[in-house]
């Protein structure tokens, strides 16, 4: 008995921080300089590891607090689009190949993101990544492991979940596929500076 084929995919969605951008650096430098804002001490590696939530606010609050938290996130999001231009961010391995050929087998591409809408745009016109639609967090009902960003994305563009793959990079990205009941490809994950694994 042979296995059932699935069918081709018509489209890819991507999540964005570390599948299709390599920003983890950038991100770094932006938490010290919001906890700095607020008069804290730059978090290690894996304080920033451990803090990671499913949007860029989420995990500034789970560092800061919620009482210093609108000082604090001014601090990250001033710091980030200060330090994008000269931060040598770069689209990960491969990626700009990638899309390419998505988009020469006509394709359609998207990105479902915990990022606000302008630091998402921002990354992407950094590593000139053309992408046709970004689901950023401001379109989101829930962020992610909810599945509400992933079922907006490919509702835009004109999918359901048997045309759809998935590529992300975290549990919480593999999380999301499957509530979405959508094939998903998780990237390995990037070694985290300074991190020791017990």
């Amino acid at each position: 008995m042979t296995a059932p084929v699935e069918p081709l995919p018509h489209g890819v969605v991507f999540d964005l921080d570390g599948t299709l951008v390599d920003s983890l650096g950038l991100h770094r430098q932006a938490l010290a300089a919001a906890l700095a804002a607020v008069g804290r001490a730059e978090p290690s590696a894996a304080r920033v590891f451990m803090a990671q939530r499913g949007t860029d606010l989420g995990t500034v609050a789970a560092l800061i607090g919620e009482a210093d938290l609108d000082t604090a996130w001014l601090a990250y999001r001033s710091a980030f689009l200060d330090l994008l231009p000269g931060s040598g961010i770069e689209p990960t391995t491969g990626t700009p190949a990638v899309l390419r050929r998505l988009h020469d087998a006509g394709m359609v591409t998207g990105i479902c993101t915990g990022r606000t809408r302008d630091l998402a745009e921002a990354m992407l016109r950094s590593c000139d990544l053309r992408i046709d639609l970004t689901v950023t967090r401001e379109d989101a009902t829930a962020p992610k492991p909810a599945p509400d960003g992933l079922r907006l994305a490919t509702a835009r563009l004109g999918l359901d979940r048997e045309t759809t793959l998935f590529v992300g990079d975290s549990a919480a990205d593999r999380a999301q596929g499957e509530a979405c009941g959508i094939r998903t490809v998780l990237l390995p994950v990037a070694e985290v500076p300074g991190l020791i694994w017990p």
